[in-house]
């Protein structure tokens, strides 16, 4: 056989071998990414920006600014089965809802929501999937007629921008991320449900029945309630307030995979986690709540563009230890892992690769039989110092 001959056939097998056991070089398989930067921090007297950068072929691209010095940002959320990211901010007459659509970073479309003379923000709002698979941005709000307080639903449709008044009840439509890493404000969870027998119901003002069940093993006094922290089509995540008790050290989640339609438990170390969910996957880092109250008296100027992650821990009055830990509710498998730095977080989990960011370097790695595996810095910024969230466009 003549070498040409021989290095053809040694080509195809490369070539076989490859596709079956992915010998191909990763940069070849990377994908383009969205990094949104920011620092919500809604006890401060300051306000942050957010900034929305891509990586494309794994060079580094500027991007928008999402929120000006002049805005204050209420949350930052993304929305991964649905390519979307939603930042809310508020001036002093409005509140501003920014929608990216991850297909389309260049064209953002903002939705200015007026509220009347009587309102209150009450900053509980939430994405909702209503009948239909209409996606509707629901903000409660508290209105006030003279000795009197009741709760209003506004809502604007995320495709025509559509404003409507909708039912509380509506408010089971929610989908839930959970909380981001890093320590910084933007929680996206249900709170104030309660237990009606095993009956999961929305507490507020009236009773409204949100159409699951509770475990039935778990007990709720009457001063305990449920938290939602994730909602998907995969999997929806509860854990009560009390769960993480005073001066304990570990959480109980409960977790319902909706293909199964079976509930199932997982205690994990640390009174503070950070609770985040990506399809069936979710993920979670430890952290502890300081026995010292620290207070947000250091923080009425802004320390710089955005808090370091020394800052973000005083504020957030919690001690970070830099593990976490990933949970596949479907094979119910859970997997500890160690960074060495506190200041880390999963930022993504899509298929069996993960995003992880440690201080300054974006992270990416395959999870193998629950082990993080061939990881693989792909950025390395100062500008990743303050990223805390991370999407995919849909056409990757």
């Amino acid at each position: 056989m003549s070498n040409r001959r021989h290095l053809q056939i040694n080509f195809f097998l490369y070539l076989i071998l490859s596709s079956l056991y992915g010998l191909t070089p990763s940069h070849a398989q990377d994908q383009d990414l969205i990094l949104i930067a920011g620092s919500p921090a809604n006890s401060f007297t300051i306000n942050f920006p957010v900034f929305l950068y891509e990586l494309i072929d794994r060079e580094f691209k500027e991007g928008h600014t999402l929120v000006s010095l002049e805005e204050s940002t209420v949350f930052i959320r993304p929305y991964h089965e649905h390519g979307l990211i939603l930042v809310g901010s508020q001036t002093a007459d409005s509140f501003l809802l920014t929608v990216v659509d991850t297909d389309s970073v260049e064209e953002l479309v903002s939705h200015e929501m007026d509220f009347c003379r009587n309102c209150i923000f009450a900053s509980n709002s939430y994405l909702l999937e209503l009948p239909g698979n209409r996606l509707n941005f629901a903000v409660v709000i508290l209105e006030a007629i003279q000795d009197l307080t009741s709760l209003r639903v506004h809502g604007v449709d995320i495709a025509d921008g559509t404003r409507t008044i909708l039912e509380l009840g509506d408010l089971k439509y929610a989908v839930n991320f959970g909380l981001p890493g890093g320590r910084v404000d933007s929680p996206d969870f249900l709170r104030a449900i309660f237990a009606a027998g095993i009956k999961a119901v929305y507490g507020y003002t009236q009773q409204l029945d949100l159409n699951w069940n509770l475990p039935e093993g778990l007990v709720l006094e009457p001063e305990n309630a449920v938290i939602q922290l994730v909602n998907n089509s995969d999997i929806r995540v509860i854990s009560s307030s009390l769960a993480a008790t005073e001066g304990g050290d570990s959480t109980t989640l409960h977790l319902y995979s909706k293909p199964s339609q079976e509930w199932s438990s997982l205690t994990l170390n640390g009174n503070s986690l950070r609770v985040r969910g990506f399809g069936e996957w979710i993920a979670a880092e430890e952290a502890y709540r300081d026995e010292i109250q620290t207070g947000f008296a250091g923080y009425d100027v802004a320390p710089g563009e955005f808090l370091d992650a020394d800052e973000r821990f005083a504020y957030s009055e919690s001690r970070q230890t830099g593990r976490f830990y990933l949970h596949n509710a479907f094979s119910k498998s859970t997997s500890e892992h160690n960074t060495g730095n506190p200041d880390s977080e999963v930022l993504l989990i899509d298929g069996d690769t993960v995003y992880i960011r440690v201080a300054d370097e974006l992270i990416k790695s395959q999870i193998v039989a629950g082990r993080i595996m061939n990881q693989e810095v792909i950025l390395k910024s100062p500008e990743v110092l303050h990223v805390h969230w991370l999407a995919l466009p849909r056409r990757n």
